[in-house]
């Protein structure tokens, strides 16, 4: 009789275990990118810096608050939006100085997530905001002051599921 009972709950275990959690579902994916902007020297950026594409740089010097002479792109990353759990984005890959945490909330019709989305540096949560994001359409955030420059940090829906 005790043989059965650990069978069953044996088989009660395995199937729960084996049940898929909606939450982990990927319902789209999201682009980070990092920028460095600055009116000074761009080689204060480093070496891994790349040159930004031309229309990038004209849609960033279209928003007055972000308006530099010269941009650089720093790194990006591209993660899976899951349906139920937050996620993270590491744009300066390896490394884990900077982080951008996101969460969806709700959908906000086709095309169209608000999410919960948190910029952070050296462990640190430095803001915390809840957008409506656009696919295709980047969202950009004024960053900190970093080697007489600014970072500007993009976050663009790239693909979602309807």
């Amino acid at each position: 009789m005790k043989f059965l009972a650990l069978i069953s709950v044996a088989i009660l275990l395995i199937a729960d275990l084996l049940a898929q959690d909606p939450g982990m579902e990927p319902i789209g994916s999201l682009g980070v990118e990092l920028f460095y902007a600055t009116n000074e020297d761009v080689k204060l950026a480093g070496d891994q810096a790349q040159e930004v594409a031309k229309e990038q740089v004209k849609a960033l010097k279209g928003i007055k608050e972000l308006s530099f002479s010269d941009y650089r792109r720093l790194g990006a990353d591209r993660p899976t939006i899951l349906r139920g759990y937050e996620s993270w984005a590491t744009p300066l890959k390896p490394s884990k100085e900077i982080l951008v945490s996101f969460q969806p909330i709700k959908r906000e019709g086709p095309g169209r997530i608000q999410m919960v989305l948190e910029y952070w540096q050296s462990k640190r949560k430095v803001f915390s905001t809840n957008p409506v994001l656009i696919k295709g359409k980047s969202l950009y955030f004024l960053g900190p002051e970093w080697r007489k420059g600014r970072l500007i940090l993009a976050v663009k829906i790239l693909s979602l599921k309807d």
